[in-house]
Order: C-alpha cells, then sequence, then structure tokens
C-alpha cells in the first residue's frame, strides 16, 4: 500500500514512518504536520490509506478526514491518538476509519491494523462485476459519484409509482458464526417467494456485518410483510438462540432512502439497552427517555481486583454483573457504550502496570474499536471475557519459571491488603527468608519490599482515580494501616502526594 502520514510531533511521524519502513511491505510516500498540508497532499498523490492523530495544529485527523469525505473522496485511515476518550473514537468511527490505535503505538499493533486494511483493499478490488446489491451498498456506503451511479440503476430497478412505499429492514448478524448463515438465509429466501406481489431486493455490508432488505410495494402488503417476517425470520433466529437485531423503517421515494436507512441504523445501535426480542420499529422509540448512566464503581473494583489476583473465574462473574447492571435499566445505548469503554480501559491500565506483554498484545486487538462497531451485549461480553483471560492466563508470568517466586507473587496479589512481609511470605512456602530474597531478586530484578510497595502503590493509584474513597480509605485498602506512612510512600514512588496525583 503506498501510505501518508499525517502527524504533527515529528518524533511520532518519523518513528512512524521508520517502523513501517523497516518491518513492512508497504511504501510511505510522504508525510504532513497537520491537515491542511494532508488534504493538499492526498488531493495531488491519491495515497492507498492515511494514518493520522486526532489532534494537530490548525487542523485534525478528524476534520481533515470530514473534508475529504465531502469532496467523494474515500480512502482508508488509521486514527491513532493519545486520547482514549469516548467521543472521539465514536467521531472517528462514524467517519468510516478502520481502524483505532493508541499511542504508543507499538509494531504489532501497527502491523495488525495495516494487514487487515490490506486484506479488506483486496477483497474489495475481487467485486468487479457490479450486481444489483453492489448498487445498494454504493448507495449507503459509497463516495458522492458511486452514490449518484447507484442512485440510477436503482431508479431503474425500482419504477417510480405514488401509490406505493418503501421497507427498508436492516438486520446485524455480527455475532452468527459463517457456518450458520445459511440457517439465515433460508428462510430470507422463502420470505421473497411468498411475497411475489412486491419489489424485493437484498444486500450485505460485509465491513459492518449488515444484512438490508428493501421492499417495495402497497402499505397494506408491507405491513403484511413485516408481520410474516417478524413470525418466520425473528422467531427462526430466537429458536437458534441467535442474537439478532433486525429493525425497519418505511418511507415514500428513494431520495428518502438514506435517511430512513439512518433511522434503521440507529435502531439497531438501540438493541444494546433493548434487547434483541423483537423485530425493531420506529414506534418502540418514540418518546423514549434516556437515563444518565449510573457507573457500577463496586463492580469494576472487584472485575480489576480479581485480574490483579489473577482468578478469571472471579472476573468472569463480575463482568457478567456489570452487564447485566448497565443493560438492566433505562440507559440508551451510547451511555452503555460509554461504560464499556470505561471498563475496558481501567482493564487496560491494569495490564499495562502489571503486565505488559498482556498490555502489548491487547493493543494489537481492536477491542476500543469494536465497541463501536457491535450491536449485541453476547459480542461485547465476549470482548470483556476474552481482555480478562488474557491477563489472569499471562498476569506476572512472562519469563519467570520458578515455581517458588509464581507461588510469591500469588501470595501478594491474594494478600498485598494484609500485613505481609518477607518472613511471613517464606514462611507460608516453608523455606528460609535468605533463599526466598535470594531467589527473588534474581527472577524479578528488585527486592520484594521494593516490589510489594510498587504493586500496592499501583493499586492505590487506580483507587484514587476511580472511586471517590477517601485517603486513608485508600491507604487501608492497599495495606497502609497508617495514613501518613502512605502518603509518604505514595510521594516516594510517584513524586507527588495522593491529593496531587487525584
Amino acid at each position: 500500500m503506498r501510505i501518508v502520514i499525517v502527524e504533527d510531533e515529528i518524533a511520532i511521524r518519523e518513528g512512524l514512518e521508520n517502523m513501517i519502513k523497516g518491518n513492512t511491505h508497504h511504501t510511505v510516500i510522504g508525510t504532513c504536520k497537520n491537515g491542511i498540508e494532508g488534504i493538499n497532499f492526498i488531493q495531488e498523490q491519491k495515497p492507498d490509506l492515511i494514518i493520522t492523530d486526532i489532534r494537530m495544529n490548525e487542523m485534525g485527523g478528524l476534520e481533515m478526514l470530514t473534508r475529504l469525505r465531502e469532496q467523494g473522496k474515500q480512502i482508508y485511515s488509521i486514527i491513532i491518538s493519545g486520547y482514549s476518550e469516548f467521543e472521539y473514537a465514536r467521531q472517528a468511527m462514524r467517519l468510516g476509519v478502520e481502524e483505532y490505535l493508541l499511542k504508543p503505538v507499538s509494531i504489532d499493533a501497527l502491523q495488525n491494523a495495516l494487514k487487515k486494511i490490506e486484506n479488506r483493499i483486496a477483497e474489495n478490488s475481487l467485486q468487479i462485476v457490479k450486481k444489483p446489491a453492489n448498487y445498494v451498498r454504493e448507495y449507503f456506503f459509497g463516495t458522492e459519484d458511486e452514490q449518484k451511479e447507484a442512485k440510477q440503476v436503482i431508479e431503474k430497478i425500482f419504477p417510480d409509482n405514488q401509490q406505493q412505499i418503501y421497507g427498508i429492514f436492516a438486520g446485524y448478524l455480527g455475532n452468527v458464526e459463517k457456518e450458520n448463515l445459511e440457517e439465515i438465509e433460508y428462510p430470507l429466501r422463502s420470505m421473497k417467494h411468498q411475497f411475489p406481489n412486491l419489489n424485493y431486493l437484498d444486500a450485505w455490508e460485509n465491513t459492518l456485518n449488515f444484512r438490508i432488505l428493501i421492499v417495495k410495494g402497497e402499505e397494506d402488503s408491507i405491513e403484511e410483510f413485516i408481520t410474516t417476517f417478524d413470525g418466520m425470520v425473528r422467531h427462526s433466529h430466537l429458536m437458534q438462540k441467535w442474537e439478532v437485531p433486525w429493525s425497519m423503517d418505511k418511507c415514500i421515494s428513494i431520495d428518502a432512502w438514506k435517511e430512513c436507512f439512518e433511522n434503521v441504523r440507529k435502531m439497531l445501535s438501540g438493541c444494546l439497552s433493548k434487547g434483541c426480542t423483537k423485530l425493531l420499529r420506529a414506534q418502540d422509540f418514540s418518546g423514549e427517555a434516556s437515563n444518565e448512566l449510573v457507573y457500577p464503581m463496586q463492580i469494576e473494583r472487584r472485575i480489576l481486583s480479581g485480574l490483579e489476583k489473577g482468578t478469571y473465574q472471579e472476573v468472569r462473574e463480575g463482568i457478567k454483573d456489570f452487564m447485566l447492571q448497565i443493560t438492566g435499566q433505562e440507559y440508551g445505548a451510547e451511555e452503555i457504550r460509554h461504560g464499556i469503554l470505561k471498563l475496558m480501559s481501567r482493564m487496560l491500565d491494569v495490564a499495562k502496570e502489571i503486565n505488559q506483554k498482556a498490555y502489548e498484545e491487547l493493543q494489537t486487538e481492536s477491542y476500543l474499536k469494536d465497541v463501536f462497531l457491535v450491536y449485541t451485549r453476547t459480542e461485547i461480553r465476549h470482548m470483556l471475557f476474552q481482555m480478562a483471560k488474557l491477563i489472569c492466563d499471562r498476569k506476572m508470568k512472562d519469563g519467570i519459571s520458578n515455581y517458588t517466586i509464581n507461588r510469591t507473587l500469588e501470595y501478594i496479589r491474594t494478600h498485598y491488603k494484609e500485613g505481609i512481609s518477607l518472613e511471613k511470605t517464606a514462611e507460608v512456602l516453608n523455606i528460609t527468608p535468605e533463599y526466598l530474597s535470594m531467589l527473588f531478586k534474581r527472577e524479578m530484578g528488585m527486592n520484594f519490599s521494593v516490589f510489594l510497595k510498587e504493586f500496592r502503590i499501583s493499586h492505590a493509584k487506580r483507587l484514587l482515580k476511580g472511586t471517590d474513597m477517601k485517603i486513608y480509605e485508600v491507604a487501608k485498602e492497599c495495606g497502609y494501616s497508617n495514613s501518613n506512612y502512605f502518603t509518604k510512600v505514595f510521594k516516594e514512588v510517584t513524586g507527588i502526594s495522593p491529593a496531587e496525583y487525584r
């Protein structure tokens, strides 16, 4: 691929260029320091891929991509940023950004993102002969030129008839395994044959895992189709225990398709709060009031504590409770996504501090981005399980094969809130303190007391940032009975007091 890098920090710009040149077969055709330079360069050179920062002087990456899109340019893009806030990622997904990476970007994460985009380009290049379904995709998702061409073809497929209306259906199939897609296909094909009086067109949108159905006919026939659809197709999905959300809306003209489809897509997104028990229609969302999310801090602390101890089953149960809590209330879909993103960020913080290798591996995955691309609770719960399993399975064990040290680390994770010491730990392990001290220093590269102190302070930092606990409560939670001594140790490790850190 021909790549352009748009980044205002020269060290990061050059670092990305060197990573691509030294570790991939792709070509960096140029670098720019802001979005204004980026637009001019991209218009002239027509790269295959843009790698850009979200925030830059003069013009940021999101504004640059927006302007390029307004010009009808559809170029693959990767957003990089040190800002993991919800709003930035959400805007990036709306612009069709393929990958979203957090700084500092690792080689593995970058290679993984480039490989995914390379595969998408290859898949799209095979779609040379256009079928009607291709034009439907282009009308909804293509460039300005593609949309104009698609509309001309669609108008021939659906001749104008003022007595008829359109029904636009969308289903999200990201939760269905590929080998089961044929079981989805059968009832959909059967529907088509049951209603020969309707003009019927369907299409896949593979990137978003959408199945789009468009039917045209008299309103009574459309309503009959809706009733049959809900009875046959939805029942089939529910019997298979698939979480497959479907939504639909009606409109009177092709010009209204896009607005109608956006309404349908918003309803699909709402399945996180509404669930997938029926075909969703516009009336299901009329007058909907969404409460502000009350983040389940106590459940989060259970999850993070389980990660620290490496007890995956405990974390798994915590994640289940977390999902029940935020989906069992009157919260909107975006509020729920915001809560999930916050939990994922906190889990990444734990991995970064106690298991660098697991953190780096998690960085190569696209969990933060996928929060905005999935529509079912099952998928989000699975993503959280996967993150937890990686942290618990590999936490604090990378490169450590010594059985005694692994037992020592497990003891620290379980009892760090208590008044443990080298002597007490050695007694539990039935070895001498001198031997444990020598072994620990050799395997871990630091003294037992230093490790214990840093472990406790790492936990304290998470409590200070993530809870409203008083400082003396944080001290007690981390194994310090004297809050003044805790403050002294905290400042010794971090250089600032607990109050300043908060």
